[in-house]
């Protein structure tokens, strides 16, 4: 016989309980910032210790808990926000369902003070384990202060399941950061072992917040639509270089992970590389929030009509932000013509570069030669004239809205100026990081960070510093500034029109996105060079005949001359040959 039913001891139902609504620090910060917000706090403060394994604190200057409801504050399904069955199915608020404060104080050792609004004096409780231990009145700031120390000390086998403080602490930074947009009246700040990280929001819209996160001078497009009695707002940063998609969903104001916001994007059709911010307005009764303990997600009565609203949305924004890609006219046929570049050479499209080939030593595969030709060195476009000393071609002009145009005597050749300036400046950046020992350029004048970066350079300094950055952070010696700059940044060919900030930011990103430590400098460099190729030379600027020819030189020395970095071919060549046979001649 199986063994008898019995009802659980509370001291276990409540950790268990607590396991489903509180899995790391992260966790417990994202539940009180929401019972924050609910509070109607214009100021939000958040302190750690080793990224909130040691002790995590959210202040606020919200309604406050009246003194004689702080025992009901921690107690399971005690909660301000709905009261009866109607209200759960149009629940407009991000926390109803008590179970945050009960399922944390389960799980640690929490102290909370709070004064509610119009009181006199404020009150302090303390419980360990779910068990009160002290309750009593206390002078408090206006406002909630929960502190939470020693997550999971209780519970030894979820606590072996926490990442490093690192880890932990981006987490939390990326809650913060989310909530700042969907909340940009709100000022959000975040230290974490007394060093400030973060200070965002305060703001007029979710536009001067994404300004500070993303950057002045990043390429964010936004949108917004509404149908009926829904709406969305959409903004894209389409990153130089991204090969992933990063999308932060909300509903009703409320952080979540959709299955359906993600698929109106991906069945865009188009190239929606980058990060997104999806805002999606609806009425409450019109989506369930009470399916994942943690409401984490949601569903919709009517998930075909937002995923249209979306799908529809995205389109319009990657259509005006150039996400739709664009292969040239006959691309199939091109694979299909000879490679031998006196023979109406055109290249293949070259696929793009894939993160495992980045620094690989492999070159890549080079054309046809012409028969009875020698090797060309390094794949030079014109050996011979290498060879001989003195070029033969001439620069007869520009045409045909600004392609490049040189006679040779063995034929004609078309030059793509901005493809082939690309190729050359990804060459340059690759060529100065490929010995991993690059120059710094001290700047005359320093630059302050912004301070959604801040958090990062705290956290990835050391790697920063080997790759050719330098700082000035608060609190080191000789510098009595609170703010975070940049004294220095890597010398590095190819990048002079890129602004220091926007250098620091792709690597950042770079650096974020490469788990392995040994394969992020290849990654940062990638960043760069791609973003490198905004600043060629536009197709249809007027070139003088030494700034052509210069470039062309230039495009001969590089070791994969025929297309650039994205695969479009940078030259054609129409052999003298085929035009005297096209001529009768």
């Amino acid at each position: 016989m199986g063994n008898s039913i019995l009802r659980l001891e509370e001291s276990v139902a409540s950790r268990i309980a607590a396991g489903e609504v509180i899995e790391r620090p992260v966790s417990a910060a994202k539940e009180l910032i929401e019972n924050s917000i609910d509070s109607g706090a214009r100021d939000i403060r958040v302190t750690l210790e080793q990224g909130g394994k040691i002790s995590l604190v959210i202040e606020d200057d919200g309604c406050g808990i009246p003194y004689d409801q702080l025992p009901l504050a921690l107690e399971r399904y005690a909660t301000s926000k709905i009261r009866t069955l109607d209200d759960l199915e149009r629940v407009s608020t991000l926390g109803y369902r008590g179970e945050a404060l009960s399922s944390i104080a389960a799980v640690s050792r929490l102290e909370l003070r709070s004064m509610a609004e119009g009181a006199k004096t404020g009150g302090l409780i303390r419980c360990e384990g779910g068990q009160i231990l002290t309750r009593a009145q206390t002078p408090a700031a206006p406002g909630t202060r929960v502190q939470v120390d020693d997550l999971f000390y209780n519970l030894p086998a979820r606590r072996k399941f926490m990442k490093s403080a690192t880890t932990e602490l981006k987490r939390v930074i990326q809650v913060v950061q989310d909530y700042a947009l969907v909340h940009p009246n709100v000022r959000f700040r975040l230290s974490n072992d007394g060093k400030k990280l973060l200070d965002i929001g305060d703001a007029a819209s979710t536009d001067e917040v994404l300004s500070a996160l993303w950057g002045q001078d990043s390429r964010t497009a936004k949108t917004f639509l509404s149908r009926e009695a829904a709406s969305v707002s959409l903004w894209w940063n389409n990153l130089p270089g991204s090969r992933r998609v990063g999308v932060t969903s909300f509903v009703n104001g409320r952080r979540v992970q959709d299955a359906t916001i993600r698929s109106a994007l991906n069945s865009t059709g188009g190239s929606i590389y980058g990060e997104w911010i999806v805002m999606v307005s609806i009425p409450p009764e019109e989506v369930d929030v009470n399916i994942h303990p943690a409401k984490a997600e949601v569903r919709f009565r009517k998930s075909g009509a937002i995923f249209e609203l979306v799908r529809k949305a995205a389109s319009e924004l990657l259509l005006s932000g150039g996400g739709f890609s664009k292969s040239p006219e006959g691309a199939e046929n091109l694979a299909g013509i000879p490679l031998d570049p006196w023979e109406n050479y055109v290249p293949p499209l070259e696929p793009m570069r894939k993160k495992e080939r980045i620094g690989a030593s492999e070159p890549d595969i080079p054309a046809k030669k012409p028969s009875g030709q020698n090797e060309p060195d390094r794949g030079l476009l014109f050996a011979e004239d290498r060879l001989s000393g003195a070029p033969s071609r001439k620069y007869l002009g520009q045409a045909q809205g600004g392609y490049l145009i040189f006679d040779d005597p063995r034929g004609l050749c078309l030059v793509d100026a901005h493809a082939a300036h690309e190729r050359i400046l990804y060459e340059e950046i690759e060529d100065s990081y490929s010995d991993r020992n690059v120059p710094r350029q001290r700047l005359i004048l320093e630059q302050e960070a912004p301070s959604a970066i801040v958090a990062g350079i705290e956290l990835h300094r050391e790697e920063l510093l080997a790759m050719g950055f330098s700082f000035s952070l608060p609190g080191d010696e000789g510098y009595d500034s609170d703010t975070v700059v940049m004294t220095a940044l890597p010398a590095i060919r190819g990048l002079g029109r890129l602004s220091p900030v926007e250098m620091l930011r792709s690597a950042l990103r770079g650096i974020e996105e490469e788990d392995d430590p040994s394969k992020r400098d290849r990654e940062v460099w990638w960043r760069w060079a791609r973003m490198a190729c905004r600043d060629a030379i536009k197709l249809g600027a007027i070139l003088g005949r030494e700034e052509a020819e210069s470039l062309f030189e230039r495009l001969e020395r590089c070791r994969s001359p025929y297309s650039c970095p994205h695969g479009r071919p940078t030259t054609i060549f129409l052999a003298g040959e085929k035009l005297r046979s096209w001529f009768d001649r």
